[in-house]
């Protein structure tokens, strides 16, 4: 197979997309060439040698599609016979005519439970849509493979135990749609009952408004006298999130977006508890039985929160390390990158076959 792969990104030191570098590379072990074609390109550091990119460019929405359709051109003109696009429908739909007129299979990868009419269009032009969990991508479709998540473990093991006094950690955009207030909210309160206990967020702003957005968390935390307590370290690079990781004691989520999070199960992979209000999370923690109930609170609920936060504060460091060590191997059996590298590339082998 030679896969074109197009994303937004391309570079290991991304905050949000550093991982997509991971997977170029386990798909480049299934293949016989990848290219990227990205909008941005960075740290490119270590991807093999049958691997190449080529940059679009965020400048002017013309500009853009010529150039986007112009790389296609130049790839399918360069016998690759297979299209793979990450997280965004327009890609697809405006290779569908290339991308057709080449013989080439068409695929999809996305993961969020937001539906447009441009994922609609997306999902009738490619051959398969892959998604990591049955709630991540709500398009009823025959096309829709459910996939597992492609997590890297090698930067994730032998956590140790992490830093006192506990530290809570969440790591995501600084938007509405990740919910920090309600961590905020449950921070405090867990203060005021005596849990000597802080808060790191590692993410930033992206999109119009975001700015606007953290402003008003942090004014939130000074009203709260949490400002010696929260630290939002605004975006970390991909590569320098793992330590984040292993200093925590309990990763919380407040994420709304109702696919699976890739951040919840790094912290997962790390052998930490998790608190989290994802709707694709009660299947993949239920084979633990009661011990997901700590670890489930409904969107918005600080008690609920609060409540799942005392639980595993309250119960002794080994306990924690025994549920951490159950959490880590959910994510080797189920969402391993190689594994899903692989498996990604059997599908679309044999859908194209």
């Amino acid at each position: 197979m030679k896969l074109i792969f197009v994303t937004q990104v391309l570079d290991a030191d991304d905050a949000v997309l550093g991982f997509v570098t991971r997977w170029i590379e386990g798909l480049a072990a299934n293949c016989e060439r990848v290219r990227v074609i990205a909008l941005e390109v960075g740290n490119t550091q270590g991807l093999p040698a049958n691997v190449d990119h080529r940059t679009v460019g965020r400048q002017g929405s013309l500009r853009r599609w010529l150039r986007y359709r112009g790389q296609l051109k130049e790839a399918f003109a360069d016998g690759f016979d297979t299209l793979l696009t990450h997280m965004v429908p327009r890609y697809s739909v405006v290779a569908d005519g290339l991308a057709r007129k080449a013989g080439a299979g068409h695929f999809l990868w996305y993961t969020h439970k937001g539906v447009d009419q441009r994922l609609i269009n997306a999902v009738k032009v490619v051959d398969r849509v892959f998604t990591a969990s049955a709630e991540s991508m709500r398009v009823d479709t025959p096309k829709k493979v459910v996939t597992g998540h492609g997590i890297d473990l090698a930067p994730f093991r032998d956590a140790g135990p992490p830093e006192e006094p506990p530290r809570l950690l969440s790591v995501g955009r600084l938007t509405a749609s990740k919910d920090p207030l309600t961590l905020i909210e449950a921070l405090a309160l867990l203060r005021e009952r005596g849990h000597d206990v802080s808060l790191d967020w590692a993410g930033g702003g992206l999109a119009a408004g975001d700015d606007a957005y953290a402003d008003g968390v942090r004014a939130r935390i000074a009203e709260l006298d949490l400002s010696e307590h929260v630290r939002l370290l605004g975006a970390v690079p991909h590569p320098k999130i793992p330590v984040l990781y292993r200093q925590c004691t309990l990763f919380v989520s407040g994420s709304r977006t109702g696919s699976v999070d890739k951040v919840v199960l790094e912290a997962m992979a790390t052998g930490r508890p998790v608190v989290t209000c994802n709707e694709s999370f009660p299947a993949i923690l239920g084979e633990l039985g009661g011990d997901s109930r700590a670890m489930l609170y409904e969107p918005g609920d600080v008690d609920g929160l609060v409540g799942c936060l005392e639980d595993l504060l309250g119960g002794s460091a080994a306990q924690r390390a025994h549920l951490g060590a159950r959490l880590r191997a959910i994510v080797e059996r189920d969402h391993e990158v190689d594994a899903l590298m692989t498996r990604l590339v059997g599908l679309m082998e044999k859908a194209h076959a």
